[in-house]
């Protein structure tokens, strides 16, 4: 039996003392004043034209790969206080700090990538064929064709500038409401104030209709109390933004979402057919889990009910040695990686009240250490979440040893591929060591379902999001058409075939709120549908595929989408065929699961007691 672990990371070997640290507040002092010296540097085309000037570009581009890793350090650490206690006002106060360093750096990285564009061709292929940056041709000649998409540098500065009391503040402000905001559950007497975490957790766990009614009328009558606010803050961060846009001459809200994910439309659209031609399928599995659980149809906060009390929980230590185990059989390096963030106390994963809501995963490329995040309480979802950080931490550790910084940027959408990866290998190893036929099915469920929170669930928000920031071009948009919005995309990705629909998510879903990442759900598909695609080379190959899946992941930050599937895999994502073939390891799982309760249906204990 495996001893006792600790459930509460430690920051200290980061940056000691929290959000007092002295130690931080210096490297905060030294990284805002180097940032500042970068800024006055300049080199002249002209220079390039001699050895001595390309040393000096080089010299340069090290120093700003240099500055972007010790910001990285410093945002990560600030987010993880957030985080674990989202009343430490300190920890905001330098979450803002390092936000207004992060704006710096952006007005050199702006310098930077204009000057690129001032390259004459000749010179800049001579420098992509330096030896000392050719592992950087790539993002390179990215951040060139970015650069030629942008406005003079005087006007990406105002930009810039302007972001951090405006743009970014917004989404301060988000923050702060929505995380000091607590649900108010009454039940036979008893009062609870829970996050939207924990209310989360408690509807993928509760088998009682009126329990659960319950929470979503907490979680409704929450919601209504900020949505004057959240709406603000949503049209006013999408006003920004398109209005950036509008003067960089970008007519596509997609554009930047696609270009950041370095995947075509062609490839988003396929993949997107391939989900709606499974609806079908889909909506068979919406029909018997009704059926199941005694309804004529589901609520939204139906779907992820269990059809039956679930008897099976974890330990935090059960749970470590399932995922220890599962990952060896695939990859003892990323078993290895997995036991040291266990040791070492890199996981927070004690449930309390003060913990934000999420599940995240940081790294700390200076210290060489990473921190996972995440609310356990024994479920199989908790037992997945937990999988899903540690493929990130894993990817992120891969990039972190012997890649370049400017070449570790890689994108949401293959980002998720390593963490959905993770998450399948976990679940399908829980399938093969159960026994108990019924426990077997409500696993088959929750792997379903986790299937349908990143097709169906992605595919509401995006339609939602799309929808949402057409309309903004021409006016603000209301709370209450906010919420039809919502409820109409929701509408469209179940094929209407719930009863009601959780109109409200927009405000609880802080990826509407990103200023950073526009558009941040397609990518989720993406990487669960790649994932699935990946999970069975994997069986084909065995253990002969981890180096192969590890030089994928290394690759991620200097290839398109298309590249990284096609060089490593041989998988072609434009054709609408490989997300067919990825899609048909979900399909098969919803057949299994029809095959199974067909039998089950008539056995006392199946449906769930309402």
């Amino acid at each position: 039996m495996r001893e006792a672990l600790q459930q509460r990371w430690s920051l200290e070997g980061i940056f000691p003392g929290g959000s007092e640290s002295s130690e931080f507040k210096q490297f905060l002092i030294e990284l805002e004043e180097d940032i500042s010296k970068e800024t006055a540097t300049t080199i002249e085309t002209k220079e390039l034209e001699a050895i001595s000037g390309f040393e000096r570009w080089i010299e340069q581009m090290n120093r700003i790969q240099e500055l972007s890793t010790r910001l990285l350090e410093a945002t990560h650490f600030v987010e993880c206080l957030k985080s674990e206690n989202v009343e430490d006002e300190k920890a905001i106060i330098l979450s803002e700090k390092v936000r207004d360093i992060s704006s710096q750096f952006e007005i050199v990285i702006n310098d930077f990538e204009q000057a690129l564009v001032h390259i004459p061709d000749e010179i800049w292929e001579r420098l992509l064929q330096m030896e000392k940056i050719n592992q950087l041709a790539y993002p390179l000649q990215e951040k060139r064709e970015k650069a030629r998409g942008k406005l003079p540098v005087a006007q990406e500065k105002l930009i810039q500038d302007l972001s951090i009391n405006g743009y970014h503040a917004w989404v301060n402000l988000y923050n702060s409401v929505t995380g000091k905001t607590k649900i108010v559950l009454e039940e036979e007497g008893q009062r609870q104030y829970l996050s939207f975490g924990q209310v989360y957790n408690l509807l993928h766990s509760s088998i009682n209709h009126h329990s659960r009614r319950n929470l979503v009328n907490a979680l409704h009558h929450a919601g209504e109390k900020v949505a004057e606010t959240c709406a603000a803050a949503l049209n006013n961060i999408a006003g920004f933004r398109l209005q950036v846009y509008k003067h960089r001459g970008v007519d596509s809200i997609l554009t930047e979402p696609l270009r950041y994910n370095r995947m075509s439309q062609t490839t988003l659209d396929s993949m997107w057919e391939a989900v709606n031609q499974s609806k079908p399928i889909i909506t068979s599995y919406l029909k018997r889990k009704a059926r199941l659980l005694g309804l004529e149809k589901m609520d939204w906060f139906d779907m992820y009910t269990p059809i039956g009390k679930v008897t099976k929980t974890y330990t935090y230590e059960e749970a470590a040695e399932i995922i220890l185990t599962g990952f060896h059989s695939f990859s003892p390096k990323l078993a290895n990686y997995t036991e040291r963030a266990f040791q070492e106390g890199w996981i927070d994963s004690e449930n309390r009240d003060t913990k934000a809501s999420r599940g995240f995963s940081a790294r700390f490329p200076l210290t060489k250490q990473a921190r996972i995040f995440m609310n356990f309480q024994g479920t199989h979802n908790n037992l997945a979440i937990l999988a899903h950080e540690l493929g990130h931490s894993f990817h992120q550790g891969i990039i972190s040893n012997d890649v370049p910084p400017f070449a570790q940027q890689y994108t949401m959408a293959v980002s998720e591929t390593a963490s959905t990866f993770a998450e399948t290998i976990i679940l399908n190893k829980v399938m093969q060591d159960i026994s108990n036929e019924h426990e077997k099915l409500l696993l088959l469920e929750a792997k379903i379902q986790t299937a349908l929170s990143y097709l169906i669930g992605v595919q509401g928000n995006f339609i939602f999001e799309k929808d949402f920031y057409e309309i903004r071009k021409k006016r603000v948009v209301g709370v209450d058409e906010l919420s039809q919005l919502m409820e109409k995309a929701q509408q469209y990705a179940f094929n209407d075939y719930l009863a009601s629909y959780h109109d409200l998510s927009w405000i609880w879903n802080r990826h509407f709120y990103f200023t950073d990442k526009p558009f941040y759900n397609f990518p989720y598909t993406f990487g669960f549908l790649f994932s699935q695609g990946i999970y069975a080379n994997a069986l084909q190959e065995g253990h002969s595929f981890e180096e192969k899946y590890i030089d994928l992941l290394r690759d991620t930050g200097r290839m398109t989408a298309e590249q990284l599937a096609f060089q490593h895999l041989g998988f072609d994502l434009t054709k609408q065929e490989f997300w067919e073939k990825a899609m048909q390891i979900v399909l098969q799982d919803i057949k299994d699961y029809l095959a199974l309760t067909e039998k089950s249906l008539s056995v006392e204990g199946m449906k769930c007691r309402m």
